[in-house]
């Protein structure tokens, strides 16, 4: 029993709006943005004047930011930060 909760405490769901308004960081610690929404299973991070979207799989809670983990693709991050900035842009018009 005492497994299964230490199990449960380390696969400790986030809920999507825990996401949003957070700095992020990069693996090492370096604050790279802030994240602004989600989509789907991407949060969307505002990196200076660009977007970038980021895998949940690939993002942990470390307690004041939110913290990128494991390998991930900058230049696919970039396409769905840029895809999500285009659909956004066209639902404000």
């Amino acid at each position: 029993m005492e497994r299964f909760i230490i199990e449960a405490v380390k696969m400790k769901k986030i809920e999507p709006d825990e996401y949003l308004c957070r700095f992020v960081a990069d693996s090492k610690g370096n604050i790279i943005g802030e994240s602004v929404a989600m989509d789907g299973d991407v949060v969307i991070i505002k990196v200076g004047k660009n977007f970038i979207g980021i895998p949940v799989k690939h993002i942990e809670d470390d307690g004041k930011v939110l913290k990128i983990k494991g390998l991930f693709s900058f230049d696919k991050a970039e396409e769905l930060g840029k895809k999500w900035a285009e659909r956004y842009e066209k639902g404000r018009i």
